[in-house]
């Protein structure tokens, strides 16, 4: 079971990190990306031997999130795609952690939002292959590329997850010393 959840999880940080790309590059997440998240969680979390009840606190925190977004959605303040993603990563991240989550992603969102503008300023500097590799980080008078600081900062709490595999752990450890 530890090998299905680890590839379980790799497949999970490939999505984050394809959802954060895709987002840097268009500005939009596609929304088979948090589908496939929301339905990847669940043989995920029966591999890590989670209990109904703590399935529920899960999705429970993914609803929170998901209204959460959608209200920001509807203020204009947060893209429906972000919000898609950040849900299914609150899913994911479980209840207990929903603050760390939130935490990490407003900090790399601040910082995020300062580099666009230190990449928007600096326009005809850049070379053109990172500016076509990345027009969400680029293109003036746009949103901020959210779904990157929403990756990054569900990979920041990885390890604090239920779903986290115990070996993952032990390897962490011993590379952190």
């Amino acid at each position: 079971m530890a090998t299905l959840q680890s590839e379980f999880l790799i497949f999970y940080i490939a999505l984050l990190i394809y959802g954060a790309w895709s987002d840097a590059r268009t500005l939009k997440i596609p929304n088979w990306v948090s589908l496939t998240l929301l339905v990847a969680f669940f043989p995920t979390a029966l591999s890590a031997g989670l209990s109904l009840e703590t399935i529920s606190w899960h999705l429970g925190g993914g609803l929170l999130f998901l209204v959460a977004g959608f209200v920001l959605f509807a203020f204009g303040l947060f893209g429906g795609g972000d919000a898609k993603l950040l849900a299914v990563c609150a899913l994911w991240t479980g209840w207990d952690q929903l603050l760390w989550l939130l935490a990490a992603v407003v900090l790399v969102g601040g910082g995020l939002c300062i580099l666009v503008i230190i990449l928007r300023r600096g326009l005809g500097m850049w070379p053109d292959w990172l500016v076509n590799a990345a027009k969400g980080l680029f293109e003036p008078n746009k949103a901020v590329p959210y779904g990157i600081a929403i990756a990054a900062g569900a990979l920041m709490v990885l390890p604090r997850m239920a779903i986290f595999p115990p070996m993952w752990r032990d390897l962490l450890a011993l590379i952190l010393g």
